[in-house]
């Protein structure tokens, strides 16, 4: 299963795989060890994706409350890039993926920042974020679509700027921004892309006609 992302979580068995991003399957299993071949159960568990067969590492809190944490890798099961996001813009979504875990706040930094660029991109002009989400809403802008500008937009400027959000005790709030990112790639460019490939398939002699009709109403 691919698209909803699911946070990871301790002994749950299904989330977005921290390493193929894949909404998945997990098995876990207790790891036990043998000091002297006298065996017994550690805290540790150790979790393996049931799609790319990789496995993360977990330490249990609370027995009761089957409550504990990631403790290896490092790392958040940010999306991955959209396939269509601007290479200038990749480069910024790719460190904060990397250093999500780490600091939430450093990546929603990132993440504004790839925002900033991506807007030079779709129609602004990547230089004042604001001004560029009123002058595309001032164009007829998709609602849904500058909801998510202003998301990242808001969101980014806590992290620079911190207000009313404390986004270290927050990484939910900054894994939605890669996917608002991506969101705003298929919106913005992968759809109209795909639109025009598609209509440039179309027999030569319907294309003329689609043109002499619309030339037509000049």
């Amino acid at each position: 299963m691919a698209g909803e992302n699911v946070p990871p979580k301790f002994k749950s068995r299904a989330y977005t795989c921290i390493f193929c991003s894949t909404l998945t399957s997990m098995r876990w299993e207790p790891l036990i060890a043998h000091p002297y071949d006298n065996p017994y159960q550690t805290v540790f568990y150790l979790c393996t994706c049931t799609h790319c067969r990789k496995e993360s590492v977990w330490k249990r809190f609370d027995t009761e409350l089957e409550d504990g944490e990631l403790v290896y890798p490092d790392i958040l099961p940010a999306p991955e890039a959209h396939e269509h996001l601007p290479e200038d813009c990749k480069r910024d979504f790719e460190e904060a993926r990397e250093t999500c875990a780490k600091s939430p706040r450093g990546a929603a930094a990132l993440l504004r920042l790839c925002l900033q660029k991506l807007l030079a991109h779709i129609g602004g002009k990547g230089e004042h974020i604001d001004t560029d989400i009123k002058t595309l809403v001032a164009a007829g802008l998709d609602a849904h679509v500058q909801q998510a500008l202003d998301v990242i937009r808001v969101t980014g400027n806590n992290a620079v700027h911190p207000l009313e959000m404390n986004l270290e005790d927050d990484q939910d709030s900054v894994l939605v921004l890669f996917e608002m990112i991506n969101f705003i790639v298929e919106a913005r460019i992968s759809r109209p892309k795909k639109t025009l490939n598609r209509f440039a398939n179309l027999p030569e002699k319907a294309r003329l006609a689609i043109e002499k009709r619309d030339k037509s109403k000049i």
